[in-house]
Parts: C-alpha cells; sequence; structure tokens
C-alpha cells in the first residue's frame, strides 16, 4: 500500500470520520500497546471491563469496603486543582498540533503522535467524542500518572488498580458535540491539541475484586498523584465535578 495512504489512515480518525474508541488489553510493564500514529497494529482482545462506579460503598455486591490513608490538603479539590483554561490553553499550543478542522490540517499535522490503548498503566473508557491519540509528551505523562497511582495504592496495603481515562484527543467537530451535552466543555478546547487528557475520578478498573478500596480513598489517592506531578512542572490540572474527572494538560 502507498506510504502515503498508511499515513492518512490514522488522521481520518482524527477527523471524527471513526470516531468509536477501540480498548485494549497491554502486556506486562514495558509492553504496553502504544505506536506512532504512522504504525498502527490491530489492538489484542477487547479487556473485560471491571469497572467500579456509583458511593464507596457501592462497587461490587457484598465486597467488603477497605479503607487506605491518603494525604490530600483537606479542602474541596475544586479548590486545588484549579489552573485557569488560559493556561492550559497556552501549554497546549506550545506542545501541541493545530487543531484539526479539516482533512489538509490532519495530513499536515508536523508533530509525532501515540496511539494509546488500554495497558497496565490505564484503563480507556468508551471514547464516544474523543481518538485515542497523544503526543508523546502527554502520553508519558499519562502512563506516569497511571503507574504512580498504582505504587501508591500497593505500598498503601492496597491491590491492583488501573485509573480510567474518558477522553483525549477531539476535533472541532467532536467538540461541538460535545458542547451539546457537557457544560465542562469549550468551543476552544485543550484536548484539541493532542496534549489532554481527562481521568476519572468516580471510577476505576479493580483488577482484583478480593480487595475493594473506598471510592473516596482511591479518588483522594489520585488527588495526590496528580498534584505531585502538578507541583514538578509537569502539568495542569482542572477538576470537574459535574463530568467526574481530572482535565490534564501535559505542560
Amino acid at each position: 500500500m502507498n506510504r502515503n495512504i498508511l499515513r492518512l489512515l490514522p488522521l481520518l480518525l482524527l477527523l471524527g470520520l471513526a470516531l468509536a474508541s477501540i480498548t485494549s488489553c497491554g502486556g506486562g510493564k514495558g509492553q504496553e500497546q502504544d505506536t506512532t500514529a504512522w504504525d498502527y497494529k490491530a489492538p489484542p482482545a477487547m479487556p473485560i471491563n471491571r469497572s467500579i462506579t456509583g458511593d464507596s460503598m457501592g462497587f461490587i455486591a457484598n465486597a467488603e469496603i477497605h479503607r487506605l490513608p491518603s494525604y490530600i490538603e483537606q479542602r474541596p479539590l475544586k479548590e486545588i486543582f484549579n489552573d485557569s483554561n488560559y493556561l492550559q490553553l497556552e501549554a497546549a499550543e506550545k506542545n501541541g498540533f493545530i487543531p484539526v478542522r479539516s482533512l489538509r490540517d490532519a495530513y499536515n499535522i508536523d508533530r509525532p503522535l501515540i496511539r494509546i490503548f488500554s495497558c497496565d498503566a490505564y484503563m480507556l473508557d468508551d471514547l464516544s467524542a474523543s481518538v485515542p491519540y497523544l503526543v508523546p509528551k502527554a502520553a508519558q505523562l499519562l502512563k506516569e500518572i497511571g503507574y504512580a497511582f498504582q505504587d501508591s495504592i500497593r505500598k498503601r496495603g492496597g491491590k491492583d488498580y488501573r485509573i480510567k481515562v474518558t477522553s483525549v484527543t477531539r476535533t472541532n467537530y467532536s467538540v461541538a458535540k460535545l458542547m451539546r451535552r457537557n457544560r465542562a466543555a469549550t468551543e476552544n478546547s485543550c484536548h484539541q491539541y493532542g496534549t489532554t487528557f481527562d481521568i476519572s475520578w468516580v471510577r476505576f478498573d479493580c483488577m482484583d475484586p478480593t480487595m475493594v478500596v473506598s471510592l473516596e480513598d482511591l479518588k483522594n489517592i489520585l488527588a495526590e498523584v496528580v498534584q505531585d506531578f502538578r507541583r514538578q512542572g509537569r502539568c495542569y490540572a482542572i477538576f470537574e465535578r459535574w463530568s467526574g474527572c481530572l482535565h490534564i494538560t501535559v505542560r
């Protein structure tokens, strides 16, 4: 097949012509199924969805809920994670690509892209309004947040969990679609630059149902991890109450 045609295939995804998400299960650490946008490989079989949601006492029927210590500041997360959209847009424009509004824009993207898949570090949700591509810097940040979250859980006596990614890169079409049903969406969205992703704080992937951790503790431990990367100058973050996620842009 002509090389230009191969290069064009993933760009069609960025145009919203194929917005259905494909999730897959990666192997061990260092074997995640990340590939460049120009080296697409069919993903492995879709994993069983072990997602948990709802209040802290209702994840899995008849399961004992365990509490783990957390050390996030004792104030509302909305006050802690309140980086302005202006700051995030500035970082997105610096680190990302020009938003895709046409086939020509997609074909002329001059930054490398990573196609992300569910892996040991995180699980992709049903990306109905975004496509699973990030610039390498953002893809690396997401993976590090996922592993840091898991390490924090284990060090406090918990078992295996994965964070759940609910939104990645959007086109102008998908942003307009999302704005009709999500009050947190904005027309000039950082998600259009390939630098931004959302991590749910109401849903996590419980990989070992023999030990269920309270949702409140999972949320606070995730907040600790993101705050640590934020203090290192690695990202900006906003706590979105209505959409139930932490909106994160790489710096």
